[in-house]
């Protein structure tokens, strides 16, 4: 019982993982229709293609303790972080606005990453992979922000 109880905790934790990668796909996604800078739109639609990829390693995760993958889309929390960046970008219709949109979605994900990684009721057999991610959120992070010092 108790350790059905804790995989449970971990796939909603999991779970929660899953929708910031969904989230992140799908504010990638936009946000690379509406830049004008075709090196970004490059970056952002392969960011957006990792942020697939890690909901699916996730998903992995969830289907080995024998949980289930909710494909809920995305929490509220990153659907309006999209609105924002659609909004953002229809009202200042800027590159500089776009790519701070998504500076704070991306720090919002390293936040949420870092809390499951600290979780010491989390397997640590979860951990590498989310790790991985979590470097490769943070790398995709330091790249947008470059691209505002130039």
């Amino acid at each position: 019982m108790v350790m059905e109880n804790n995989n449970q905790k971990t796939n909603e934790k999991l779970n929660r993982l899953i929708d910031i990668a969904e989230d992140g796909k799908e504010g990638y996604k936009n946000a690379a229709e509406e830049l004008k800078d075709a090196n970004l739109k490059s970056s952002f639609l392969r960011f957006a293609n990792e942020r697939s990829t890690y909901a699916s390693q996730l998903r992995e995760i969830v289907n080995q303790l024998q949980g289930d993958a909710e494909g809920r889309g995305g929490d509220s929390i990153g659907s309006l972080h999209r609105i924002w960046i659609g909004l953002k970008a229809a009202l200042t219709s800027g590159d500089e606005a776009i790519i701070n949109a998504c500076i704070t979605g991306e720090e919002a994900a390293v936040k949420e990453y870092k809390l499951f990684l600290d979780d010491s009721s989390i397997p640590e057999s979860c951990k590498p992979l989310v790790k991985g991610q979590l470097n490769g959120i943070e790398q995709a992070l330091q790249t947008i922000k470059s691209q505002i010092r130039e």
